[in-house]
């Protein structure tokens, strides 16, 4: 699918804004990247550096792009800057950061399975973007962040997390759990799409997850017809999403299994077991 119009501006933006700063690469993450922007888009650009100018030198850049409206923040941990500012009417976030940090970011996810949730954003946008300056060592880093199997492993142990609604349907369909059923859903959406992204070796983040359908499109592994079936988990009424919900957990363990017969796929709660299939006896 070729670029959107918004998209192409955003890009060329990006250009003449990484023009101003002398650094080793600059990589456009977000919409624009993935040639999806609209006129509500913003421009998130990630700018590398052997050393990360000061906040002033980085201020007098962004202020002969003509920024307004301009704030910056320097994180003392790594000496990274951000920025944030309009140009053109059109919002920017700007993150200025070394080289050095990059490697140890990917280092603390691919060796010590540092999963938090910024993290894995940082290597999806990294493995997503649109280089702009800078594409061999941006390549570079990509094949240093390559999902291997302890990796995976790790990533499934982090995700395979349900509460079993259909355990408890009998009990919970007769009380007023609306919004802590959409709760759960919304959980058990985020578990299934980690643990699919998983097993076919992509990265997932919750935070600000957008652009479904495309990530869904990525997977060469998944139950049949995925993406709609999660989104009428919320739509369906309360047993019949219950029953959906417990097939795509059974048909997803089933998939996890095949590439990971060793894995620990059980679901229990409270300790009985409550896998796909399992129902609350009600007591007499």
């Amino acid at each position: 699918m070729p670029a959107t119009e918004a998209s192409i501006r955003l890009r060329d933006l990006a250009r003449r804004m990484s023009g101003r700063y002398a650094a080793r690469a600059a990589l456009l993450v977000g919409s624009a990247a993935l040639g999806e922007a609209d006129g509500y888009s913003d421009l998130d650009l990630l700018v590398y550096y052997d050393v990360v100018p000061g906040a002033e030198a980085l201020g007098e850049a962004a202020s002969a792009l003509g920024a307004q409206r301009y704030g910056s923040r320097t994180d003392e941990e790594d000496s990274s800057v951000g920025e944030r500012y309009l140009l053109d009417g059109i919002e920017c976030q700007v993150a200025h950061v070394s080289v050095g940090s990059v490697g140890r970011l990917i280092e603390k996810v691919t060796v010590d399975h540092q999963l938090d949730e910024e993290l894995l954003k940082v290597l999806s946008g990294l493995c997503d973007g649109l280089p702009i300056a800078g594409s061999d060592l941006v390549e570079e880093w990509r094949a240093q962040a390559t999902i291997t199997e302890p990796l995976q492993r790790a990533m499934l142990a982090k995700r395979w997390r349900f509460f079993p609604w259909w355990y408890f349907q009998a009990r919970l369909g007769a009380r007023d759990t609306t919004i802590w059923r959409y709760d759960v859903l919304v959980q058990s959406a985020y578990a299934l799409v980690g643990s699919l992204a998983a097993l076919n070796g992509l990265y997932f983040s919750t935070l600000e997850f957008k652009r479904a359908g495309r990530f869904f499109d990525r997977f060469t592994v998944a139950p049949d017809n995925f993406g709609p079936r999660l989104e009428r988990l919320f739509r369906a009424h309360a047993a019949a999403s219950a029953a959906e919900l417990e097939r795509l957990v059974a048909e997803t363990r089933e998939l996890v299994a095949s590439r990971f017969p060793d894995f620990d796929l059980a679901i229990e709660w409270g300790g009985h077991p409550a896998d796909p299939g399992a129902r609350e006896r009600r007591w007499t």
